[in-house]
This record gives C-alpha cells, sequence and structure tokens, in this order.
C-alpha cells in the first residue's frame, strides 16, 4: 500500500483522464475547498510541499501510498474518497449491475498511485469501519521509499506473485496464500520484489468511526 524500487519522491506524470492522476488531483480540490484549507496549509499538515499539493490538484503528479492516506487523514475523509467523484450515497441506494450486493470486477472503484500501485475497492461503497481492497503491485513497485504509519490494524492475504512486508525492524516475503495481520500505527512499506505483478487483498479495520481521518496521527513517513 507507489514508486518503482529506487525511486525517490514524487514523479510526475502527464494529465490522464477522470480516473487519473486528474481525477485524483480534482478530488482533492474538491475536499480541500470544502474544508476552507490553503494549499499551503493542506501542505503543512500532510508534512509536503505546497508544491507537490499544486502538482497532485493539476495532475501532474500523482501521491504515494503514504501521502494518500496522510492527504486523506489530513482532510478526514476516507482514502476511497479520492477514488470518484460525487458523494458516498447509503448502501441501498447504491446500483449494483450484477444484484443488490454483488460487486462485478469491471465496475470496482479504483485508484492508480504513484509508481505502480494500483488500488481496486471491493465493497459496493465505503464502510465506516474498515477499507477492504485489492492491491497491484507491479514489478518492482513500493508502497513508499520509507516506512509510514496510519490509524488501524492492517490485514494482507498474497493471491499471486509476492510482496515483501516490513513492519519496525522485521522483513516478511509472502507468497501465494501467505498472510499478515500488524497494528497499521506501526511503520510499515510493501516491496514487490518479483518479477511477477503482485495481487493481494487486504483489510484495514478502524477501531472507532472517524478513527482513519481528522485528529491522530497524519501516516507521515517515519524518519
Amino acid at each position: 500500500m507507489s514508486e518503482p524500487s529506487g525511486t525517490t519522491g514524487h514523479q510526475a506524470t502527464p494529465a490522464a483522464d477522470a480516473d487519473g492522476a486528474s481525477g485524483i488531483g480534482r478530488r482533492l480540490a474538491a475536499h480541500r475547498s470544502r474544508r476552507g484549507l490553503r494549499v499551503a496549509e493542506l501542505a503543512r499538515d500532510v508534512g509536503v510541499t505546497p508544491s507537490l499539493i499544486s502538482q497532485i490538484e493539476r495532475g501532474q503528479s500523482r501521491p504515494s501510498v503514504s501521502t494518500l492516506f496522510a492527504l486523506a487523514q489530513a482532510l478526514g475523509v476516507p482514502v476511497d474518497a479520492f477514488f470518484r467523484d460525487g458523494e458516498v450515497r447509503p448502501y441501498d441506494e447504491v446500483p449494483s449491475a450484477g444484484g443488490r450486493y454483488l460487486v462485478r470486477k469491471q465496475t470496482r472503484a479504483a485508484i492508480d498511485i504513484e509508481g505502480g500501485v494500483r488500488w481496486e475497492r471491493l465493497t459496493r461503497n465505503t464502510m465506516d469501519h474498515l477499507d477492504f481492497f485489492e492491491l497491484i503491485y507491479q514489478p518492482g513497485a513500493e508502497s513508499h521509499p520509507r516506512q509510514y504509519t496510519h490509524p488501524g490494524t492492517e490485514m494482507v492475504l498474497v493471491m499471486r506473485g509476492s510482496l515483501e512486508i516490513t513492519v519496525g525492524f522485521e522483513h516478511y516475503r509472502l507468497g501465494p496464500g501467505d498472510s499478515i495481520d500488524f497494528p497499521s500505527s506501526m511503520p510499515h512499506r510493501y516491496v514487490n520484489p518479483g518479477e511477477e505483478t503482485a495481487h493481494a487483498v487486504t483489510v484495514i479495520f478502524y477501531e472507532r468511526p472517524g478513527a482513519r481521518g481528522g485528529d491522530g496521527d497524519r501516516g507521515h513517513p517515519a524518519p
């Protein structure tokens, strides 16, 4: 939960369609405006430069995983608020192409993050107490060059390929069928060390509604 191995910082990318960098930027700008925050204020809260916030909002850069968590916490929104346009609707008002409760693969809300990482939401809509995503890491992709933190408990099951997950000073290499759980408040990072695209399912459980945003840990990369 990213940049190819060996990259640092945030690389600029061309403006894309509504589901790409420009879509992320538009949603970020909308949430920032609703909170009445200036670019410099949000940058200070997140721990990045105002220039980076401006680049993301203009669709010239994508946030890394750690920056995405930090933005969500600073703005008091779930991380999947950047996946799509519009307000979250109640569960019973969400249409489904395959039935009332089904999410078809081709209709998943998704976001492509910096450096070859993609998240796809596996629930029909945002849930108050957990996130349920499929993680897709291209070969060499990583969540961030440094470890980062955010609220919650993280659970991961690798389905295909491999992921190297560092939690504190401990390093774990997971292959298909391997799983791990750890407090997300522990510094951690993900890397795909292999030559095959890695697919994993993750659940991030929040102990209390609203714990993922607004107050508390901002999710900055660990020093």
